[in-house]
């Protein structure tokens, strides 16, 4: 749970009050959305979204969200690579997001797009459940081109066969949650959700590939 709670501090990230904080599980500073961004999810998402009982847990996670939301919508590449470059912590990934959805609107692909090009040393981890949406898709193809994106489609057993084989045709990476005893693609287990024995800001062989890679994560 303390990965939830922890936020950066201003010393940590160089930006007062930025709602950016360091995330314990993946070793890795990250920015948040509430869960109204998620335009794009499953049902199954939705069900089985970690969130659901973090939020019962944690009333003030509303707050929270809209403390995101508002950092979301004022951010842009300049602020990010300020803020970056002030951190203390290791700022070669960066993800987008732990909670929420990066791209929920046409709005968001430019706002993504210039984080990205404004800070080209740092390699962005982005899941997502928007190529679900076949415009918000050809959108991002163009930030999928960008050298330091790693966008992964998020995947799982509520996802038809036609709409995964489709996605994976297209050229994308792929991340399925929902099925410890089989997965759609030929998928590379997460050797930190199935294993224990790597942090994301370390791992060689999984979603940080340029090349299309499909990852099975471990239902917890």
């Amino acid at each position: 749970m303390k990965t939830i709670a922890k936020t950066a501090t201003s010393a940590q990230v160089g930006e007062e009050k930025a709602e950016i904080r360091f995330c314990d599980d993946i070793e890795m500073l990250a920015i948040d959305r509430g869960r109204k961004s998620c335009v794009h999810a499953t049902e199954f998402c939705k069900k089985a979204c970690f969130n659901n009982k973090l939020y019962r847990i944690y009333p003030a996670m509303t707050g929270k969200d809209l403390r995101n939301d508002s950092y979301w919508q004022a951010l842009t590449g300049d602020k990010l690579a300020e803020t970056l470059k002030k951190s203390r912590k290791n700022t070669a990934r960066f993800r987008l997001m732990t909670r929420g959805e990066a791209f929920s609107t046409m709005a968001d692909i430019d706002k993504v797009a210039d984080l990205l090009r404004k800070s080209p040393n740092t390699l962005f981890w982005i899941p997502t459940r928007a190529w679900r949406n076949a415009e918000m898709r050809q959108a991002i193809d163009s930030i999928r081109e960008m050298p330091n994106s790693r966008i992964l489609a998020s995947i799982d057993p509520s996802n038809s066969p036609n709409e995964i084989n489709e996605i994976v045709a297209a050229g994308w990476s792929t991340m399925f949650f929902g099925n410890n005893n089989e997965c759609p693609t030929n998928a590379i287990k997460c050797p930190k959700t199935w294993e224990k024995i790597v942090h994301c800001m370390s791992c060689a062989t999984g979603c940080f590939k340029a090349s299309q890679v499909h990852v099975w994560l471990k239902s917890h």
